[in-house]
């Protein structure tokens, strides 16, 4: 894991990602996409008891027009999550889903 921190989170890399990748990862708005992650789930039209996915929030993400890999997605409901702004489900559909406290 990297030592590098941006806006109070660090960027996670493993010793083996290419030099680029890790310059990528260092780049990133890590507030920020967390911010995005959360302000779409809560505010997105959804059945509040029903969560979310990842690959569904991945999806309606990108259909709005966020840049964010699939991977900064998925990290940014992580992190949200040892915040305690999201919570799992326990449900298991075709992966995860997360429920938002906003």
């Amino acid at each position: 894991m990297s030592s590098m921190v941006l806006d109070g989170v660090a960027a996670r890399s493993r010793k083996s990602d290419p030099v680029t990748s890790v310059n990528a990862g260092r780049a990133a708005k890590l507030c920020e996409s967390q911010k995005d992650v959360l302000e779409f789930m809560a505010r997105v039209p959804r059945n509040p008891a029903q969560g979310w996915t990842h690959g569904e929030l991945e999806r309606e993400m990108d259909a709005y027009g966020f840049i964010y890999s699939p991977s900064r997605i998925r990290s940014a409901v992580s992190e949200l999550e040892s915040a305690g702004l999201v919570e799992w489900t326990g449900d298991y559909k075709v992966e995860a889903a997360w429920l938002v406290f906003v």
